[in-house]
């Protein structure tokens, strides 16, 4: 999406004007639209309640402070991502820790789902939170640069161009680490996928994309 189509374009513009009466509740209705998506972004980084909650609160508090210089030469969204994943990131690289487990399933963060449940049988939805629970506690156990660029890419849905700027990267380092974070993905999920039909080694298909193993037929 063009940032001259920006959804958020007329509250981003009443709270770079902090002096004026829609000043507090445009800044509210920004943070009401984003929570749950900053907290998703930041737990699938850090990897853990209480760091995701902190990144979400500096997240915002930067967020507040720093409006005023943004010019709109992206979408509102995807400048609020970089702050999330800068800061993410941050917390990781002042934690210490390399690996951090889980504290609750994907399904239990208060984030965008990829489908209704309501779509779903039973027994899919249960497949869905299973497979989510394995790719999460497989996810903690990249680098926090290459978690980053799966969650936005894949849970978020931004294109190659939208992660230049929210990772500040050129399209030739997005791309290449975009293939390494492949690769890292693939070597800690091997043999785990199978028998949610992906097959160990073949390239990471796109969002809702099923793969079937060699020779499935077709039902």
């Amino acid at each position: 999406m063009e940032a001259s189509n920006d959804p958020d374009a007329a509250l981003v513009a009443m709270c770079q004007a902090p002096d004026s009466d829609e000043f507090e509740a445009a800044f509210e209705a920004l943070y009401v639209r984003y929570r749950d998506r900053v907290y998703s972004i930041a737990y699938r980084i850090t990897g853990t309640t209480a760091d995701a909650l902190d990144v979400a609160q500096e997240s915002f508090a930067l967020v507040f402070r720093k409006i005023g210089a943004f010019r709109g030469e992206s979408l509102f969204s995807t400048w609020l991502y970089r702050i999330v994943v800068n800061c993410a990131i941050d917390s990781k690289r002042q934690s210490g820790s390399a690996l951090q487990k889980r504290t609750g399933s994907l399904s239990a963060v208060d984030g965008p789902e990829l489908q209704d449940e309501r779509e779903n049988g039973p027994d899919d939805t249960a497949e869905r939170r299973e497979l989510g629970d394995h790719v999460h506690d497989s996810i903690q156990r990249l680098s926090p640069k290459l978690r980053a660029i799966l969650v936005l890419r894949y849970v978020e849905g931004l294109s190659y161009e939208e992660l230049c700027v929210a990772l500040d990267l050129s399209m030739g380092t997005v791309k290449s680490r975009m293939a390494r974070a492949h690769l890292a993905l693939q070597d800690v999920l091997t043999g785990t996928l199978e028998p949610f039909g992906f097959v160990s080694g073949a390239p990471i298909p796109e969002s809702g994309e099923r793969r079937r193993k060699p020779g499935a037929g077709l039902s």
